[in-house]
């Protein structure tokens, strides 16, 4: 997804103010703020990198199995793409009076039934770094709009389907002296327990979907519902997992058996 047409057109930008008001450069060509989040991105390819320009596939919502055989408590990666609306005020890489730093991000959650507390808070700023943002330029960033302990918390709280949390991001800088911040930024995140352990397609694997999960000696070859490689174990993507003889549950699996999967019929109870 995009951050919509609608979105933008909501939120009208008044420049920043030292910019039009004491002619520091050249004012934004519309009235969109000039610290936009612009989509989220979608990961493809072996190096997982966030792409600095708008990928071709976007995504406006998500999922989160927070109930893995591992007791992992996942957490929701939302890789971010921003945009420095800004003109150039016509000086050099240094000198360029209109370049934004970002900063860091504010989430706030919000779901139906869900108490939040200190352990796990509706609202907090991601850890603060610097990325300058030249005019017209963008700049990719991930950011937990979930994080474990939220995970912990919502596992404790999700009802027997699912909740819906919506999280509301702000992306936060600077521009020259002065604070700035995006429009809201909306996101959806499906929350559930066990959802993304079900509906496996190979008979052979039924037995295995949640509230329960291979043995790993129970299986082999190549683990047909590995999980998106790109973002955490848990989102997104239908995830197979196994357990060791030790009592270690690998998420996702990794076959060890050296009977075929589909003759065997053993199976574990998740926790």
């Amino acid at each position: 997804m995009n951050s919509g047409t609608s979105r933008r057109n909501y939120f009208r930008h008044v420049m920043v103010w030292a910019t039009c008001a004491l002619g520091l450069g050249t004012c934004a060509k519309d009235a969109f703020q000039a610290l936009e989040i612009v989509q989220v991105q979608v990961l493809t390819g072996t190096s997982c990198a966030i792409p600095a320009s708008p990928s071709t596939v976007t995504r406006s919502g998500g999922i989160l199995d927070v109930n893995l055989p591992d007791g992992s408590h996942p957490p929701y990666l939302l890789p971010l793409l921003m945009a420095n609306n800004l003109d150039t005020a016509g000086g050099t890489v240094a000198t360029e009076m209109n370049n934004i730093t970002l900063t860091h991000f504010t989430v706030e959650l919000s779901a139906p039934g869900i108490t939040w507390d200190d352990s796990c808070p509706s609202k907090f700023d991601s850890e603060e770094f610097t990325i300058r943002m030249a005019p017209g330029g963008m700049a990719s960033y991930g950011l937990d709009i979930i994080r474990q302990q939220h995970s912990a918390c919502l596992l404790a709280q999700v009802p027997a389907d699912h909740v819906l949390v919506k999280a509301t991001i702000l992306a936060k800088g600077r521009h020259g002296g002065t604070d700035l911040q995006s429009a809201p930024f909306i996101y959806d995140v499906d929350v559930c327990a066990g959802c993304l352990q079900t509906g496996y397609t190979e008979p052979a694997l039924a037995s295995y979907r949640y509230p329960h999960y291979a043995p790993c000696d129970a299986l082999t070859g190549t683990n047909p519902y590995p999980g998106d490689a790109c973002l955490p174990a848990g989102q997104d993507a239908k995830i197979l997992c196994c357990g060791l003889a030790s009592g270690t549950v690998l998420c996702p699996a990794v076959p060890t058996g050296s009977t075929s999967t589909s003759t065997s019929t053993s199976t574990s109870t998740g926790p």
